[in-house]
């Protein structure tokens, strides 16, 4: 019999109490499968993709927001990859799909953060939303989705993954190097790569 949870949504549970919301999700029966492994990566990709509409023509139009999920799709391919590197052969008592599915379950304040930037641009012309979201006040957002995402990824790692606290951190550090260092080399690439092959030639 299923737990019932504090919470109407187990993301927004996870993101207020990720150690507790954690524990209870990792003992919960779920119908294991592909399709669970890989829904909250589409949702992710999705948002993006719906952000990225939003921002350039702000509105969603199915060309811009269809064309984005799928190139953004690399971000949380990137995370995947950099999890089973350094995890997913350890998690403890749950299956390595179950533990992708949980591990994105945490995304909960990137997810919201990418909602109110894509809403500015909707809301606001683009001079005042350029304004809304000026350097400091984007640094200044980005840094609470940081420090907030770090700790609900530490709960996972802690709970979900079963490290102890001494390597705790040394997981957290080296997925995020992986995954983020992936992010910005497919990213840049279409920049990097003829700069390369220019600086060869010569």
């Amino acid at each position: 019999m299923s737990e019932v949870f504090p919470l109407s949504s187990p993301d927004a549970w996870v993101m207020l109490q990720p150690r507790s919301a954690f524990t209870t999700l990792a003992r919960q029966p779920v119908r294991d499968g592909i399709w669970l492994a890989v829904r909250r990566p589409l949702l992710l990709a999705f948002v993006i993709g719906c952000t990225i509409s939003l921002l350039t023509s702000a509105g969603l139009t199915l060309r811009l927001t269809g064309g984005a999920t799928i190139y953004w799709s690399f971000v949380p391919l990137a995370e995947i990859v950099a999890l089973g590197a350094t995890s997913l052969r350890n998690s403890e008592g749950v299956s390595r799909t179950r533990a992708i599915d949980l591990f994105f379950t945490g995304h909960g304040p990137w997810c919201l953060w990418l909602i109110g930037l894509g809403a500015i641009w909707s809301f606001f012309p683009p001079a005042r939303a350029f304004e809304l979201t000026s350097p400091l006040w984007l640094y200044g957002t980005t840094s609470v989705v940081v420090v907030w995402s770090v700790w609900i990824d530490f709960c996972f790692f802690r709970v979900v993954i079963g490290r102890s606290r001494s390597s705790v951190w040394s997981g957290l550090l080296l997925q995020r190097l992986i995954s983020w260092s992936l992010v910005i080399a497919i990213f840049g690439a279409p920049a990097i790569l003829p700069d390369l092959a220019g600086r060869l030639k010569l």
